[in-house]
């Protein structure tokens, strides 16, 4: 049969102005505009998308809810991109929403953790994470602070409820603090103290093993503090370390970097001592880092022997040596069981509970997805910490009757078409450089991230 003979019984061509598309139907022409052809298509993939029964999850047994509580703060950071830091009531969640509206999310939600502004800025914050761990005590709060207003009230709440606390500190002394975050006099020394004093009633509540985590921003003004960092930490017997580069100097876009030079060195400290501190302490730098190419890096540090990196880092060596981060962990699963709160993984514990990566037919694939709802304080949602806000979708299109419909949430479109694309390790919009959006066997996993799945 020609083409003259196929074109009477089926074709889509432009009309003459190309304004139109013209289907034609056993000889039936029908006109289309061409936004209308695309409307069509679009209807028919969502129509796929919701019923196919292998994207319904129905509502998650372990939701992470990361809730962007507040904007508000009581620091001026410099490489920070959130400035609104006078008004204690600034962009602060709904309390409707936090204290019924998600009523019915919380019985299902296994991780709360509570960002974007400082969550001590103002008594509400204290007051809704008191509210929690009285309410729903099986939830494991994750929360960080720049330590600031991190008074023994809070200390004293964190101990008692198993928080999982990190610490903002990006310096290791006055002097470094008002170079790298804030001008303002006295800032380090106040959180410094806060911290120890924390530690202190840690030791006191017999959960010792909870020590919090620290982090630091790395630019160009602190690149040659990085050392130092972590031994501050190891004198403070705190075994995992949060390094970020900073995203305001450096591009993650472009996975470039300002300084190069102070990069390079800063990034190859931070190898040398993982490798020698492997099993002591953990140090978490592989997110959010402006390159992809990290292992031509690894393998600069992998003829190095131990002994030779003992030698440079002795100091830090001599601090940490004696620490055992699984006999830490274990100690920790122990307390949660005391406590009925269910445990963290070890992958959890090592790689944080923003993160998720599970099996899917014998591929590492990120799970985000599946489990995990980031919701700002006007009700923009997305599924991950670590991009950009790329939908469109508000919290208040799944409230009916006052409550969240969790299931509803879950199972829309939006979710379904990432875990549709996600399930392929198709990473539209993410990260380059997120080792979550690389599609490993899960033997190449571990072996890449040694993030035992015990």
């Amino acid at each position: 049969m020609g083409n003259s003979v196929l074109e009477k019984v089926f074709s889509v061509k432009n009309d003459d102005r190309k304004t139109h598309k013209v289907v034609t139907v056993l000889g039936a022409k029908i006109k289309f505009k061409k936004d209308g052809i695309k409307s069509l298509k679009q209807k028919i993939e969502d129509y796929k998308i919701m019923h196919d029964s292998s994207l319904y999850v129905g509502i998650p047994k372990d939701i992470t809810l990361q809730l962007m509580f507040n904007s508000g703060c009581n620091s001026k950071c410099k490489f920070c991109y959130v400035h609104n830091v006078n008004n204690k009531n600034t962009y602060l969640m709904p309390k409707e929403w936090v204290y019924k509206t998600f009523k019915s999310i919380y019985p299902y939600t296994q991780h709360l953790v509570p960002t974007y502004g400082e969550i001590t800025f103002g008594a509400e914050g204290y007051n809704y994470l008191n509210w929690i761990t009285q309410n729903y005590p099986h939830i494991n709060i994750f929360m960080e602070s720049n330590g600031i207003a991190f008074t023994d009230r809070w200390a004293k709440m964190a101990a008692k409820n198993l928080f999982n606390v990190n610490f903002s500190v990006n310096a290791v002394d006055e002097e470094s603090y008002k170079k790298t975050v804030w001008e303002k006099d006295g800032i380090f020394t106040l959180i410094m103290n806060n911290i120890k004093h924390y530690l202190d009633v840690l030791k006191e509540n017999g959960t010792s093993m909870f020590k919090p985590s620290i982090s630091c921003v790395l630019n160009s003004s602190n690149y040659h503090n990085t050392a130092k960092f972590i031994k501050m930490a190891a004198q403070l017997g705190i075994q995992k370390v949060i390094i970020f580069f900073d995203a305001k100097e450096n591009s993650v876009e472009r996975l470039s970097v300002k300084d190069k030079e102070g990069f390079y060195n800063a990034l190859i400290t931070l190898i040398e001592l993982t490798k020698l501190l492997e099993k002591k302490m953990i140090l978490g730098f592989k997110l959010f880092i402006p390159i992809c190419n990290i292992e031509e890096y690894e393998n600069k540090v992998k003829n190095t022997s131990i002994e030779e990196l003992k030698e440079k880092y002795s100091d830090i060596w001599k601090l940490a040596k004696d620490f055992d981060y699984y006999e830490n962990y274990k100690q920790k699963v122990e307390k949660y069981k005391e406590y009925n709160k269910k445990p963290l993984t070890y992958y959890e514990e090592k790689t944080g509970v923003t993160y998720h990566q599970e099996e899917l037919k014998g591929k590492i694939i990120c799970t985000n997805p599946w489990k995990h709802i980031r919701l700002r304080t006007s009700g923009l949602l997305d599924f991950c910490s670590w991009r950009g806000y790329k939908s469109n979708i508000y919290i208040q299109d799944f409230i009916e009757n006052g409550l969240l419909n969790v299931e509803k949430l879950f199972n829309d479109k939006f979710y379904r078409r990432l875990r549709k694309d996600f399930a392929k390790g198709c990473y539209t919009n993410c990260l380059k450089n997120c080792p979550g959006s690389r599609f490993f066997t899960k033997q190449e996993f571990e072996v890449k991230y040694k993030a035992e799945r015990c």
